[in-house]
């Protein structure tokens, strides 16, 4: 399964959020020169949503408790964004 099949299949924000930062980083590290906008073109989605996707997975990282809110433009307000 790739992970854009893996991503299509997630229901939940989180879910979306951690695969799409795992891809991206991964590939960071595969290519030196991948960027926020190959991970847009990869996912078929904007430079925007890839870059909130990042910021919760990160902030996600720092408080777990956050994978606990029921959608995600409200743990984008937790969060700050």
């Amino acid at each position: 399964m790739t992970f854009l099949e893996r991503y299509q299949q997630e229901d939940t924000w989180h879910g979306r959020a951690m695969i799409m930062e795992i891809y991206h980083l991964a590939m960071r590290v595969k290519i030196r020169n991948w960027t926020i906008s190959k991970t847009a073109a990869h996912f078929n989605v904007s430079i925007g949503l890839v870059s909130e996707n990042l910021r919760l997975a990160h902030a996600i990282h720092a408080d777990p408790s956050l994978i606990k809110i029921a959608t995600r433009q409200l743990a984008l307000k937790k969060v700050g964004s």
